[in-house]
């Protein structure tokens, strides 16, 4: 069975999508990103969910991947909005 997986670079992105049952894993700069792509490249994977500021900073790293990879899908989702009011100091 092909497995899910999410890589962020906001930790709360990376919680509410661990809360979901996603194997979600933290990259904070591009070489992170492109260091866990290759770690679960053999681990069957077969959709990567990226938040869009971190495919934004490692765009090079994963136009590369896909042009290598025609499997996992990679799809980007938007980054999270404060809510007005909140503790900006987590986003």
């Amino acid at each position: 069975m092909k497995k899910i997986y999410a890589i962020s670079d906001n930790p709360i992105t990376c919680m509410g999508l661990g809360l979901a049952q996603v194997s979600s894993l933290l990259a904070r700069t591009p070489e992170d990103l492109h260091q866990l792509l290759g770690n679960i490249k053999n681990t069957d994977p077969g959709l990567i969910i990226i938040s869009k500021s971190l495919a934004q900073k490692g765009e090079s790293i994963l136009e590369e991947y896909r042009a290598k990879n025609q499997l996992p899908l990679i799809t980007i989702i938007p980054d999270p909005e404060p809510l007005a009011g909140s503790n900006t100091d987590l986003w």
